[in-house]
């Protein structure tokens, strides 16, 4: 509390309204309240008050009119004056780490602020006032669990589309009553008749199997909206096994799913842990109800608290029998409950977005154009600025595929993805792909696909490898692999994986990663990702591949591995040669690419021991806690291994491998050119490989640094600049000089790319370190 005990606090206001300071610090003073005579500073332009205990602000801050900086953060603050919008000359805005749960509509009159900084809050929603603030190029708004308009979909695409889209609502807006039910389960427990008896439609005692997905709608009342009808888009997925992987890429989160199992084979056959983990990965925030069919012959058995306890998003578990009806209204009744609670439902969408998404949904067009696609948003009244958002936000909600940004399959926008799916699975089902192991040639594409135009045909081939399930060879581009029918049994690789250790200088690196679960698609979506290091004759298998780097130095074997005990996949990374670092980064990189797609899959990395007593030493050790031991402000170098009990170098199980090691691997670059100097020293072209291999794990440290600067919503990173020497070589002995250097950043508005003319030129004094 600012009382007579605050005399410093005091004394500074105090001073400021003496001598008519511009500044004012008060941060850091354990200030709870402000008191109205700060509203005198009429000339203050900055005002600091952050890292104070502050719960609310008094009216008259909205007085100081002149102020540009106002910081506010790490305090209690829940709630904001409207007057706060008085202050139309603030450009800079900060209230991270604060309690609020809503912003005041006036804040949108703030129209000259450039940074807007919100996060570590509770916000619920943003105001669509705030789409006024055009001159914004910064707005924060990372970890604010609660937030749910703009939704996540909007989110990610950064500060311009959540700004359009708050725009846009301003003209008008209306909730959307519709979202996701995800049907899922194994072959054959009768998914498609439970949809058809929750849609009060006859039973069919021999109804067929579902090849890929089929999509319906199911209305529902709403429990409590008078005069509301949900609608949840039914997605029944086809439950063999073959199917799984395509179907990950539309369990999406931020849906309702029925995971059911036949109830007179158990949920042990039923694979119902399985499923659990799949749903997990895929969509860990989303509600599941568990169905038992069949009920009519047999009740149904399992140990539910204990699957509840394991699996929180379980809602409850219905017996039902899709032949006589038993437990349909109790499970339609639960339906109804669980979908008026999603977050999609009743989300508000600008009016002119729904109108141009109900048209999609229940137009018969199957694909269209992007120019066709683009021309009918702005029929409809879609904003220039709004309709790439609108298309990612379909596209992210699984309405349509469209990838803009990628120029192998953006010719073309499907409308309806399980005509995608139903042709893909003809793919899968193919005998001709099957016997062969996975070869998929032209021919048989122009056979199974021969209702399908040939242009349409090579895109439905990209859609495949854009989603990893296929890839062309090197030698022959009119043959696939498809990488879902690879064989499993293993190829002979261990005679050439096993030379390779023999050679002279050959070192090893590896890496265990631990999954949660066991999923589709590891590691064969791996595999297609990274095809292009495939050795001859192609050995890989459905659990496994042998890679070659491009020098031909190097081999990487990748296996998953199944652990019985907890049922879960191993995935094992092992990279062998003279210097496998570089390699080991680049396989790495595309290994957690292929995760990533599992937003709640839990990875523990593990990283072998390196076995100084030769004893043969088993022991992993935990990657996340070494990379704690070395950012610690006083770091701790070594860790003791509970098996050979042997101090290890924590510096030297993560060199190359974690950027804290990166000032080992310049000492080690050092040394190496060093030795260079000296063009007769004995290696002298084994030693100047090292050096080019060490050297790309630095150059990539960086470039990965920049790239993920440049993802931020709010990129101050640059993507264009040169460096620039005195006109003499930069290089010598394959090193860079201590000649200084001048880096000269360029203005990167679209098409008018030039030098930067007023401190754009940096001047780097030691260039080689």
């Amino acid at each position: 509390m600012l009382s007579t005990e605050n005399t410093e606090a005091k004394r500074r206001i105090a001073e400021a309204l003496r001598t008519g300071n511009i500044f004012l610090d008060l941060s850091d003073m354990e200030l709870g309240t402000l008191p109205p005579e700060l509203g005198q500073l009429t000339k203050l332009t900055t005002l600091d008050l952050s890292q104070n205990q502050l719960t609310m602000l008094p009216p008259e801050l909205g007085q100081l009119t002149n102020l540009t900086q106002l910081f506010l953060h790490q305090n209690q603050l829940t709630v904001l004056p409207p007057e706060l919008g008085q202050l139309t000359n603030l450009f800079r805005l900060v209230l991270d780490q604060n309690q609020l749960t809503m912003l005041p509509p006036e804040l949108g009159q703030l129209t000259n602020l450039i940074k807007l900084s919100l996060s570590s809050n509770q916000l619920k929603t943003l105001p669509p006032e705030l789409g006024q603030l055009t001159n914004l190029t910064v707005l924060s708004l990372d970890q604010n669990p609660n937030l749910v308009s703009p939704p996540p979909e909007v989110l990610y695409q950064g500060y311009r589309a959540i700004l359009t889209y708050l725009k846009e609502r301003q003209n008008k807006d209306e909730p959307q009553w519709l979202s996701k039910l995800l049907i899922v389960g194994e072959g054959g427990v009768g998914k498609t008749s439970l949809l058809r008896a929750l849609k009060n439609e006859p039973f069919q005692a021999q109804q067929s199997t579902t090849h890929g997905i089929e999509i319906t709608t199911l209305p529902l009342s709403h429990p409590t909206e008078t005069d509301v009808t949900m609608t949840l888009n039914a997605w029944d997925f086809g439950g063999q096994e073959i199917y799984h992987a395509t179907h990950q890429f539309f369990l999406t989160n931020r849906s309702l799913f029925l995971l059911a199992f036949n109830a007179r084979l158990g949920f042990e056959q039923g694979k119902l842990v399985y499923w659990l983990k799949t749903i997990r990965a895929n969509a860990p925030e989303s509600p599941i109800i568990l169905v038992a069919t069949y009920t009519d012959e047999r009740d149904a058995d399992l140990p539910l608290t204990d699957l509840k306890k394991q699996f929180p998003k379980i809602v409850a578990l219905y017996e039902v029998s899709n032949k006589t009806a038993k437990g349909i209204p109790a499970l339609k009744h639960a339906l109804t409950q669980a979908a008026a609670n999603l977050p999609l439902m009743g989300e508000r969408w600008p009016t002119t977005w729904l109108n141009f998404a109900n048209s999609i949904r229940t137009g018969p067009e199957k694909q269209t154009t992007p120019q066709t696609f683009f021309s009918n948003m702005e029929k409809m009244g879609v904003s220039k600025e709004g309709k790439p958002v609108l298309a990612n936000w379909l596209h992210e909600l699984g309405d349509i595929l469209f990838f803009q940004n990628d120029d192998d399959v953006n010719d073309l926008v499907i409308l309806k993805p399980q005509w995608v799916t139903e042709y893909i699975s003809k793919v899968l089902e193919a005998e001709e792909v099957i016997s062969s192991n996975g070869i998929f040639t032209r021919q048989c594409m122009d056979k199974i696909w021969q209702d399908l135009p040939i242009g349409l045909r090579d895109f439905f081939l990209r859609l495949m490898e854009r989603f990893d399930l296929s890839y062309r060879t090197l030698e022959d581009r009119d043959i696939s692999i498809v990488v879902e029918r690879l064989p499993f049994e293993q190829p002979d690789y261990k005679r050439r994986w096993e030379n390779k250790k023999k050679e002279s200088n050959c070192k090893e690196i590896s890496m265990k990663f631990q999954l949660s679960e066991i999923l589709p698609g590891i590691p064969t979506w791996f595999i297609a990702r990274q095809h292009r290091f495939t050795v001859e004759h192609g050995i890989h298998w459905r659990t496994g591949v042998l890679f070659r780097d491009r020098s031909q130095k190097h081999l990487a074997l990748i296996r998953t591995l199944r652990d019985e005990t907890t049922n879960a996949d191993h995935l094992h990374l092992t990279v062998r040669g003279p210097i496998p670092h570089n390699f080991f980064a680049i396989l790495r990189d595309g290994i957690e690419l292929t995760l990533g797609r599992y937003p709640g899959l839990r990875i523990t990395r593990l990283l072998p021991c390196l076995d100084p007593a030769s004893i043969d030493c088993c022991h992993e050790f935990d990657y996340a806690n070494l990379t704690k031991r070395l950012e610690r402000t006083q770091p701790k170098k070594t860790i003791e291994c509970p098996n050979c009990l042997e101090n290890i170098s924590v510096t030297r199980l993560l060199f190359g491998i974690h950027d804290t090691t990166q000032s080992a691997v310049i000492e080690k670059i050092n040394t190496l050119q060093d030795s260079l100097q000296d063009t007769l020293t004995e290696g002298f072209e084994t030693q100047r490989q090292h050096l080019q291999e060490l050297s790309a794990i630095v150059q990539r440290d960086v470039l990965q640094e920049i790239r993920a600067v440049q993802k931020q919503i709010e990129s101050p990173c640059p993507t264009l600049f040169s460096l620039r020497g005195d006109g003499r070589s930069i290089y010598e002995f394959g090193r860079l000089t201590n000649e200084k250097l001048s880096l000269q950043l360029y203005c990167e508005h679209p098409g008018c790319f030039h030098p930067v003319q007023q401190g754009g030129i940096y001047t780097i004094e030691n260039p080689r370190q």
